[in-house]
């Protein structure tokens, strides 16, 4: 078979660009390409993609060919993203062409696996700014419908895709991704990144966008009451992440809490490098992820197979995916957020089975895995 995976919106290694879905598209063409000697394949990218991530995702795999293509910021994206990149695929001849950011061209015709990560927008509308309802309203849909097969991260995602767009369940599956965290770091590079910050006292993260679904704020009011009650911790609470949608109110509920202790322990340190994300992830004590809503929540899985204790939300794919191996909260009580984070930092059995069930649950993440079952898809 001859097929083309559309690598337009991956992870830039180079320029530290792109969250979860653009990790996920990286790590599952290079999946792809690793498990898979017998097929040839069309990687579709940007012009301006660095060189190490071409080299990083195709390897020394010589069945493979690379399409640059001209990134522009069109006032016609329905050309730019429907009509001429359905052109381009055509021109390769594909049997199968997998689209691994939730859409499709409108103009492809041939046989095309969509992957969904996430369909909050949908339940949660007010969540995200305006100017997405061509998206939501039209390409989504249109995008589920047409595919030959349909590839959800979770079975949550899966349930929420048959209530909402009524497809034939036949053709939709739940493909867990893997999880790859790199941890091979010097003791020194470790020590320089914990000195930079000044984490010498331990702290809890947040990893993630600053953004409302995400419900920082109420991490923040539960850590400052956690604080509160228990005045002679010098933990921190460490918040990293690039900002998001209406990413103000939290600045402002970080700015008063600090206001209101001894001395600042809530901090922001906007968006890190891939290196300091993985070393603030691997020596936290602790990781809180209180969310409204996420399709697969990689941070969660990643922190469980670092051994570190989670605390998160007690829904949509959290709960799936953390399972008994996370303290599992009501995201709008920040009253049991402050108990569940007391009793992580505090309660050593409690500890020993958080780190001890994690690693266990995050092995079941394997991008190897995830790529045979997409590939038997295809076959």
């Amino acid at each position: 078979m001859r097929v083309g995976i559309d690598c337009r919106k991956i992870y830039d290694l180079q320029k530290n660009e792109g969250a979860g879905v653009e990790r996920y598209v990286f790590h599952l063409a290079k999946s792809l390409l690793t498990v898979d000697r017998k097929n040839d394949y069309v990687l579709f990218f940007y012009g301006d993609i660095g060189s190490e991530t071409i080299h990083k995702v195709r390897g020394d795999n010589a069945r493979v060919k690379i399409v640059k293509m001209l990134r522009t910021e069109s006032r016609l994206p329905l050309w730019t993203n429907h009509v001429r990149f359905a052109c381009i695929l055509r021109r390769e001849k594909l049997d199968w062409a997998i689209f691994p950011a939730n859409v499709m061209p409108f103009f492809y015709c041939g046989k095309a696996l969509v992957v969904v990560h996430d369909l909050a927008i949908y339940k949660h509308p007010e969540w995200f700014p305006d100017g997405q309802w061509f998206s939501r309203r039209v390409v989504v849909p249109f995008s589920v419908r047409r595919a030959r097969a349909v590839v959800c991260v979770s079975e949550n995602t899966k349930q929420d895709l048959l209530t909402i767009f009524h497809v034939k369940p036949e053709k939709v599956l739940a493909i867990h991704p893997g999880v790859t965290v790199k941890t091979d770091y010097l003791p020194e590079e470790m020590n320089n990144v914990l000195e930079k910050y000044g984490l010498r006292d331990g702290y809890v993260l947040y990893l993630g966008t600053i953004e409302p679904r995400k419900n920082i704020s109420n991490l923040i009011k539960s850590f400052f009451a956690y604080l509160f009650d228990n005045e002679e911790e010098r933990i921190k609470l460490v918040i990293a992440g690039a900002r998001g949608w209406k990413y103000q109110p939290v600045l402002n509920e970080l700015g008063d809490s600090n206001c209101r202790l001894a001395a600042a322990r809530i901090i922001y340190v906007g968006k890190v490098s891939n290196r300091e994300r993985n070393i603030l992830l691997k020596n936290c004590r602790a990781f809180v992820y209180p969310s409204y809503y996420e399709g697969f929540g990689f941070p969660v899985a990643e922190a469980m197979s670092l051994g570190v204790p989670v605390v998160t939300s007690d829904n949509s794919s959290l709960r799936e995916i953390a399972e008994d191996a996370a303290v599992l909260v009501d995201p709008d009580d920040p009253a049991a957020l402050r108990r569940a984070l007391k009793s992580v930092l505090t309660d050593k059995v409690l500890r020993y089975h958080l780190i001890s069930r994690g690693r266990e649950r995050a092995k079941l993440f394997d991008w190897r895995v995830a790529a045979k079952k997409i590939l038997d898809v295809l076959k």
